[in-house]
């Protein structure tokens, strides 16, 4: 699966070995928010460099129709080449990482 990323001016791919990995480690995160996925990445509300991985960037959005509210954040490891999605999670809180970007 690919989706559109206006920030990296690329698509950004979904494998089916990441997608079993989303699956396995955050239970009834997808499909079920795959609407949301897909808006995370097209309008984020902020963009986060990962601590761990400078190669890694943590898109995420809030959304009130998620448990009472979540964000969703989707990890995106970005390369000249090809950019593809790590995992996908809802937190209530964001931590870590050096913000990159903020909607205004």
């Amino acid at each position: 699966m690919f989706f559109s990323c206006p920030y990296l001016k690329a698509e950004i791919e979904l494998t089916a070995d990441r997608l079993e990995h989303i699956q396995e480690s955050h239970p009834g995160t997808l499909p079920k928010y795959l609407s949301q996925l897909t808006e995370t990445l097209a309008d984020p509300d902020t963009i986060r460099r990962s601590d761990r991985n400078p190669q890694a960037l943590l898109f995420s959005k809030w959304f009130t129709s998620i448990r009472n509210g979540r964000y969703i954040v989707v990890v995106v490891i970005r390369r000249e080449s090809h950019n593809w999605i790590v995992t996908v999670y809802p937190a209530r809180k964001l931590r870590g990482g050096l913000i990159e970007w903020t909607k205004e």
